[in-house]
């Protein structure tokens, strides 16, 4: 006991310690969970009217979210697990009371590739929260459920894969369960994470695990816990700790954050602010000529010439950019990918980035060009295996709107 004792407190120590607070957005629409996929995308669960579903957002425009077609096969859907870090999700779909599965998906080349299904355990599940949580290895599924024998309304459970079906959902105890509501089972390593509501306030708890089951529940300390506020759907991906806050006063307020320095991905900025140029690396030239040694003279074959690529006469392909927008949206950028896996190996790209006639002439050109040259990086990123040699190019068109505030990639023939 003392181990487990000593584990969960060295990782609710590492909670506060030299760590940035970032807020990703806020709404007033009942966010039911955050993660982070890879190094740059968030996924956001909101429950809306019609139901529950995923929006995607990059970080450094995370005010600016669209829903996620792919993900959502249900009128319920949560993201359950996965290995986040890598771009693998688990999302949970419900579309009637016998209709439930899990679905793997993997962010891949810019969307998200179904793989495959996971059966879901029937049993008569009552909890709004909907929390579940699918161990990385498939073979643990943690539920937060209100059945028959619980604590008090929603209680936390365990059920496993025996290879062929699911097992009972086994109560966890009272070490984690209590007379409140528990919900928002997460798992990391050796350490249980969840959530418990006391009335209109809810505090995120942790509790070491040895053989599947838990001992006694700590609340965590510090920022993931505000006094007196709603805490809740605590995750880790990576070397990043989210979370979100809600409070009811007056008007109700849900706001996710993130604890960690942000990955160091380009922050789009207003074109009438000052924006960094992008650094272009130098590649040394190659020198075809080398030095006699030994007094003899060496002969030097000569390469043929070869002609000059040249720019096709028209784009290949056209993106557009929102107003203040240096990124390219999930659609965007899902254009993108279909049309660089259609490229050949080694093909030879223009990116040209344009800015309308907003703002002021220097911030104008530098949001132009770091446009072309965030395509340039998710190319670099996505698709560095196919060898593309890219050059990138800014422009500023006087013309105002949308169809001035793009990035063209013309092929060189």
């Amino acid at each position: 006991m003392k181990k487990i004792v000593y584990t969960i407190g060295l990782i609710l120590g590492t909670l506060t310690v030299g760590q940035a607070q970032t807020k990703l957005q806020e709404t007033n629409a009942e966010m039911a969970g955050v993660a982070l996929v890879g190094e740059d995308l968030l996924l956001v669960t909101k429950k809306e009217d019609g139901g529950q579903y995923l929006y995607t957002a990059q970080l450094g425009e995370t005010e600016t979210t669209e829903r996620a077609t792919a993900l959502n096969a249900g009128h319920i859907n949560a993201v359950v697990g996965g290995n986040l870090s890598a771009g693998e999700v688990f999302v949970y779909h419900k579309s009637g009371r016998r209709d439930e599965r899990i679905t793997k998906y993997t962010w891949t080349n810019g969307e998200f590739v179904k793989g495959e299904e996971i059966p879901v355990p029937h049993m008569r599940n009552h909890s709004y929260n909907l929390g579940l949580y699918l161990t990385e290895d498939q073979r643990r599924l943690f539920i937060a459920a209100e059945l028959a024998g619980s604590q008090g309304y929603d209680d936390l459970y365990l059920s496993e894969w025996n290879g062929k079906s699911w097992s009972r959902p086994r109560n966890l105890g009272k070490q984690v369960n209590s007379n409140q509501a528990e919900f928002a089972p997460f798992v990391r390593q050796d350490s249980l994470y969840f959530s418990r509501q006391e009335g209109e306030t809810a505090y995120i708890y942790g509790a070491a695990l040895r053989d599947g089951q838990p001992g006694a529940a700590v609340r965590l300390t510090g920022v993931v816990n505000e006094k007196e506020n709603y805490n809740a759907y605590f995750r880790k991906s990576g070397d990043h700790t989210l979370w979100v806050t809600g409070t009811a006063k007056e008007q109700p307020r849900y706001v996710a954050y993130l604890l960690g320095d942000l990955p160091a991905v380009a922050v789009a900025a207003p074109v009438d602010e000052p924006v960094s140029a992008p650094e272009v690396e130098e590649v040394p030239q190659q020198i075809a000529l080398e030095e006699a040694t030994s007094g003899e003279s060496k002969v030097v074959a000569e390469e043929p010439v070869k002609a000059k690529a040249t720019r096709a006469a028209s784009p290949s392909l056209v993106l557009y950019n929102e107003f203040n927008r240096v990124h390219l949206s999930l659609s965007e950028l899902a254009g993108l990918s279909r049309f660089l896996r259609q490229q050949p190996d080694g093909t030879s790209f223009v990116i040209k980035g344009y800015s309308d006639g907003y703002g002021e002439p220097a911030a104008k050109q530098r949001v132009s060009e770091q446009r072309a040259q965030s395509v340039k990086e998710y190319i670099q990123r996505y698709f560095g295996a196919k060898n593309f040699q890219v050059e990138i190019e800014g422009e500023v068109l006087p013309g105002k709107g949308k169809a001035h505030r793009k990035t063209e990639l013309y092929l060189l023939q």
